[in-house]
């Protein structure tokens, strides 16, 4: 179904990437390495320099000081694209043109591609593969942008944020596709705003802001080194509570909420001054949570 990737060679090699633009240094010492068979998630703010340094791995632009190797080749070279493929946020495709047609163009540019069946059906093309694409919406166009970075059947993939504009069908196709092809061999470096989409996908992360590296890790060491759960409960509204309560919780959705360092001992004094709560849980906090405590920590 997927290419498989060689298992002694790096993904991605990256060392001191560096790139200045005029004033603005938009990347400072970035240092990356992807194995085969792994999936990344790049995050962080809009400025924060995920967007050079995917131009930089990819051979769109040339670093200011630093290398990156694809599988050992020069990020750019045509060894390295050849290993490649690509979904850039924006696409613009030939109005007159049709998904089978553009599928089939790239495809011929490959020795394997991808059978046009598996991609009409990961991608949900059924409806729209021979209709021209003049008329497609935000959510078509973006399924066909990803079909094509998948039909040269790549040893690495590069996906920048891959289902804006997608429905929650669409979404859902694409994280099981991308799952499913980091579980077979290939290697995925991502961008996206969608948290759960990153927790859906990847083993590990690496946070950018204003240009440098600020964390990086697998999903559950940064779970472990936030240190925090997420204690919930609900409670009938005439209840009085404690002050204490009052300061640290707070409410949404009928329920109250905290972060705790300790989760088994705030439980234990919810029930000793409230034993009345009910529906009581302790539950992991999410990525997007768990990064934010991880900042604060790191900003204090």
């Amino acid at each position: 179904m997927f290419a498989r990737s060689p298992s002694s060679t790096l993904a991605i090699e990256a060392e001191g990437l560096s790139k200045r633009f005029g004033n603005v240094q938009a990347l400072q010492g970035f240092s990356l390495s992807l194995r085969p068979g792994e999936a990344l998630g790049l995050i962080g703010t809009n400025g924060a320099g995920k967007s050079t340094a995917l131009k930089l791995l990819q051979g769109l632009r040339v670093p200011d000081s630093g290398r990156a190797a694809i599988f050992g080749q020069p990020a750019g070279s045509s060894g390295a694209k050849s290993c490649v493929g690509i979904t850039p946020q924006n696409a613009d495709f030939p109005e007159q043109m049709t998904p089978r047609e553009m599928l089939s163009y790239a495809a011929a540019h490959f020795q394997t591609p991808k059978p046009m069946t598996e991609l009409i059906e990961a991608f949900g093309l059924n409806r729209i593969i021979d209709r021209r694409m003049g008329g497609f919406s935000g959510g078509e166009s973006r399924r066909v942008a990803l079909a094509l970075a998948f039909v040269g059947n790549p040893l690495l993939v590069f996906l920048d944020e891959p289902t804006s504009g997608l429905d929650t069908d669409g979404q859902e196709m694409f994280q099981a596709y991308a799952r499913a092809y980091a579980d077979a061999g290939g290697s995925l470096l991502l961008t996206s705003h969608h948290w759960d989409e990153i927790e859906q996908i990847c083993d590990r992360i690496v946070m950018i802001d204003q240009g440098k590296q600020i964390l990086e890790g697998a999903l559950d060491d940064i779970r472990r080194r936030a240190g925090r759960s997420r204690v919930s409960f609900a409670m009938a509204e005439d209840t009085d509570l404690p002050a204490w309560l009052i300061e640290g919780f707070t409410f949404d959705s009928g329920r109250w909420h905290a972060i705790a360092a300790d989760s088994d001992a705030l439980v234990r004094r919810l029930i000793r001054d409230l034993p009345r709560c009910r529906d009581l849980q302790i539950t992991p906090l999410d990525l997007k949570e768990t990064v934010a405590q991880l900042r604060k920590e790191l900003a204090a």
